[in-house]
């Protein structure tokens, strides 16, 4: 029941924030306990079995993976991801994001917690964590939809995604420091796991406690605050269970030059994540604590550039949301693409610049949230869980492909091996910006109306609109 316009205190009118920090941290807590291996695995290499142990394992550390086990490791995660993502996004539809994303936490703290243990068992039993993790993994992205159609008003669109996306960012800021930290100290690289399944069990628990499904079920919802959120939506969007228009949606031109930029941005994301700390240790030749803060540190340039754009996205006025949102994709896109290029040339005697360069990379990318996520929201409205979820997809295949990219190119380590997959990923994230730009509105599709308000002359009228903005069937 909705609460009294006059109920006083500090958080007054303000639960959709409450909600919005907290599903913030859920999600960057799940993406922080698969993005704990990346860093952890220059720590673990240092370890070495009892020299009695008269086996081929005493060759080498018994955490000392080769580039082939490596790949096993994220590939796993990634077979994971894939293959809960459509589930996930159906449970939502039909349970809710409360129970659901609770269970998927619950998942995410358990396996973290527990691959130290199956990791010293057998490395099958490691594999196993990691796939759990990717099972968990595959409730962030249909979790972000949710929460902005559901709690977001129409005018804070832009904001919301872009603290909600900044999963990646908030993971590394805070796993590259604390990992290093607790892998240099007495308790070991086991240590960073279980400070993060900890805290992750402790995050989601809030979660459960605090969320509701539907803001007119919240304690806290004041009568304000609920007409904020509902102003301008339609009777579509507000309902919780309607069913998704699957074929309608993938056959939406607009929808997939989203889901192409969404590709290129998430390589690129997936690369600084599994490999930075790879690149700038072996290549750079940066020590084990730098190299943590030297990703760390880009990211939280991302996560600042992201928020500030998520908020001129929605509070310029001058610019049309279709402009803005080409704006931002360009700046993102195409501008870290060109200098993703020019990294792969910076020799490695000048790495200076070559941190430079990382540190424009993910300050341009920050823009993103203003960019092809916006337009997925406005364009799919009360469907945006599907079409987020889709770009889970992505991700998936992201995770597939970048340690095959890296295992196929980067066999030594050299800077003319990591240019190529340099020159791919600038390549991609230029080539999705210009099909963007060709397509991009912020128009609900026409997937969004039921067939009873097709036959409504005034509420066809957005979609003609949307058909002279874009190419569109």
């Amino acid at each position: 029941m909705v609460g009294s316009a006059n109920k006083g205190g500090i958080f007054q009118s303000k639960t959709r924030y409450v909600i919005l920090f907290l599903g913030s941290a859920c999600i960057a807590s799940i993406a922080s306990n698969y993005t704990i291996l990346g860093f952890t695995y220059i720590c673990m290499s240092n370890v070495t079995v009892d020299e009695n142990n008269a086996t081929a394992m005493a060759t080498r550390g018994q955490y000392d993976y080769t580039q082939k086990e490596k790949s096993f490791l994220h590939w796993s995660l990634a077979v994971g991801t894939l293959l809960a993502a459509w589930p996930f996004q159906w449970f939502y539809q039909k349970y809710g994001a409360r129970d659901v994303f609770f269970i998927a936490g619950v998942i995410s703290a358990l396996s973290t917690s527990l691959m130290p243990l199956m990791a010293s068992i057998d490395f099958k039993y490691f594999l196993a964590m990691r796939f759990l993790q990717g099972i968990s993994f595959g409730a962030d992205f249909a979790a972000i939809g949710l929460i902005v159609v559901h709690w977001a008003s129409l005018k804070q669109h832009g904001f919301f995604i872009s603290l909600l996306s900044s999963f990646s960012q908030i993971s590394v800021m805070f796993t590259m420091p604390v990992s290093g930290l607790l892998c240099n100290s007495s308790w070991g690289w086991q240590s960073a796991y279980y400070v993060h399944g900890a805290l992750c069990m402790f995050l989601f628990s809030l979660w459960w406690w605090y969320y509701r499904n539907d803001p007119v079920d919240h304690p806290k919802m004041t009568e304000v605050e609920l007409e904020k959120i509902q102003r301008g939506k339609k009777e579509e969007e507000l309902g919780q269970h309607e069913a998704v228009p699957v074929g309608a949606i993938l056959r939406d031109p607009v929808v997939w030059s989203v889901w192409l930029s969404a590709f290129g941005e998430l390589m690129m994301s997936q690369f600084i994540v599994l490999y930075g700390p790879t690149f700038i240790k072996e290549v750079l030749n940066f020590s084990v604590g730098k190299s943590a803060m030297m990703v760390a540190m880009p990211r939280f340039v991302h996560l600042c550039f992201k928020i500030i754009s998520g908020h001129l996205s929605d509070k310029i006025k001058f610019l049309s949301e279709k402009t803005k949102m080409i704006i931002f994709n360009t700046i993102s896109l195409m501008v870290s693409g060109f200098f993703f290029c020019v990294l792969g040339f910076i020799p490695k005697e000048q790495a200076f610049y070559s941190i430079v360069i990382l540190f424009i990379i993910e300050a341009t990318t920050g823009c993103i949230c203003g960019g092809f996520y916006k337009c997925a929201t406005l364009v799919a409205r009360q469907h945006s869980h599907f079409v987020l979820s889709a770009i889970q997809f992505i991700k998936c295949l992201s995770l597939f492909i970048e340690p095959t990219l890296i295992f196929i190119f980067c066999r030594n380590n050299t800077l003319a091996e990591w240019r190529i997959v340099f020159l791919i990923h600038g390549g991609l994230l230029m080539g999705g910006n210009i099909i963007f730009c060709f397509f991009a509105t912020d128009k609900p599709a026409k997937f969004t109306y039921t067939q009873a308000d097709e036959t409504d002359e005034l509420k066809q009228e957005p979609e003609k609109q949307r058909l002279t903005d874009a190419p569109h069937e």
